[in-house]
């Protein structure tokens, strides 16, 4: 007997695609990561111009880091991927903490760049809190 899809197995399904290609692409950008995380060291837009303008590595990295959590950010903004699933996996905290000195420089020409990039870590920020106080409230009731 064959199974009839439903709306909800559907969108499961898309969730895991969407997040193993998400996957996928921050795998395949594994040189930026490491780079932006262990040596991306400007401390505002300025400092980023003079150390990784034109067309660098540095500033392709940048751009590929950046440019994942701001998709990353549209899709979670739109509810085309689960927030839970999205954030048990990625944390782009530690990136944006970096990013947003550099970023806030950048949008005196460019006012929304990367907003998608911030919302997604307001949004993770949230989520870890509630988290947090869900756990504490079942430890609670566990004693």
């Amino acid at each position: 007997m064959k199974r009839k899809k439903t709306r909800g197995s559907r969108r499961n399904t898309n969730n895991t695609d969407r997040l193993l290609k998400l996957y996928e692409i921050y795998d395949n950008h594994r040189d930026a990561i490491l780079w932006f995380l262990e040596e991306l060291d400007a401390k505002n837009y300025e400092e980023y111009l003079e150390k990784y303008s034109g067309a660098s590595s540095e500033r392709s990295h940048f751009i590929s880091v950046c440019g994942f959590f701001e998709l990353s950010g549209v899709l979670v903004n739109y509810d085309s991927i689960d927030q839970n699933l999205y954030f048990d996996i990625f944390n782009p905290t530690p990136f944006w903490d970096k990013a947003k000195p550099i970023v806030e420089g950048m949008r005196t020409k460019r006012p929304h760049i990367y907003e998608n990039f911030e919302l997604l870590n307001n949004k993770r920020l949230s989520w870890t809190k509630k988290r947090k106080d869900g756990r504490s409230k079942l430890l609670l009731e566990r004693k």
